[in-house]
Order: C-alpha cells, then structure tokens, then sequence
C-alpha cells in the first residue's frame, strides 16, 4: 500500500537529516539559508592562494585537501580576491556615480587620470619621464591624501556648553614638512 504509517519506517525528511548529520558530523539549520552546511566559506584573501606547499602547516594542507573535495559557498557580492579591489576607490566611485551609471563614473575617475598622465608622459623629455607616475591608483590614493583637512574639530565643554576647537590630527600629514608648518 502507498499509504504508510509514519512510526512503521523514518520519513524522507528524518533520512536526510540523519545522511547530513553522518557526512558533516554537526547538525544545525540556518534559516533561509541557501547553502548546506556541508559547504565551506570561501576564500577572498589573495595571500592564501600565494604560498608554497612548503610553507603550509599540516592544518592548512588538511583545510586545502577539503577545499578540492568539498564545494564552496560563492563569495558574497562586496568581496573580491582581485588585485585591482580597492575599497576606498569603489566608495569614491559609488559617492560619484550619477543616476545609477556606475560605468561613467568609473571611466571619469581611473580612466581620465590615466590619460592625462600618458599623455603628460609622452610629451615630457627623456630625463622627466621617470619622475611621472602613470599608476592611477597611485595618483588616486595621493589626491585624496592631499585632500584630507590638516586641522580638525573637537568638541569641548566649559561650563555646561560645548564649545568646537580647533586641534592638530595625532599625526600631521605627509605634505607638511618642518620648513613650511603651518602654527
């Protein structure tokens, strides 16, 4: 009969626990979870793909042998392994992005700085083409550097009443050197 009483034999669902519980060792749900906890998490830091077999423990070699056999959880939306990542350049770009065009606003950044130096470098004499910097995310990083405020705000109570100092930052910037501080 197709019918069957439920205390006669364990239902598919008790198998697949008892499957799960047998191949992970641990049992336990994530609720409106996508993966299996079967799954390992994935691995973003680009450091640990770089090393030798030599330098790794005998745990690591253990972790790397799961890591062919069982699958992986894909990496979540934000993080990359990719050399080119850079975090402060994807909010600079997201802050500057107009309407949704995430492209232009990519293309106005990275793309006309690394223009303007090209062709900065090309009409520079032999001597001064070594001193032009054409990385645009070294001429980047730099800009904002220079940007940053050399005095900031603190808030300070006398009396009951806050009141906005001016202070020095704990350490001043690279751009200031002894002969040109400004007191």
């Amino acid at each position: 009969s197709l019918s069957q009483d439920s205390s006669d034999s364990p239902s598919w669902y008790a198998i697949a626990l008892k499957t799960l519980r047998d191949v992970t060792g641990v049992l336990f749900f994530v609720r409106w979870s996508r993966y299996n906890p079967y799954y390992l998490e994935p691995e973003v830091q680009k450091e640990a793909y770089n090393r030798s077999e030599t330098e790794l423990s005998a745990e690591d070699k253990k972790e790397l042998e799961l890591k062919m056999l069982r699958p992986i959880k894909s990496a979540p939306i934000g993080v990359t392994s990719s050399f080119f990542s850079d975090p402060v350049l994807s909010k600079f770009t997201n802050m500057m992005m107009k309407s949704g065009n995430k492209v232009l606003s990519q293309e106005i950044t990275l793309e006309n700085i690394k223009r303007k130096q090209v062709e900065k470098y090309h009409k520079a004499s032999e001597e001064k083409k070594e001193e032009i910097e054409c990385n645009p995310y070294t001429i980047f990083h730099q800009a904002l550097d220079n940007c940053k405020p050399v005095v900031g705000l603190a808030s300070i109570q006398r009396g009951g009443k806050f009141y906005q100092a001016s202070t020095w930052p704990e350490q001043p910037p690279s751009s200031i050197t002894d002969e040109n501080q400004v007191c």
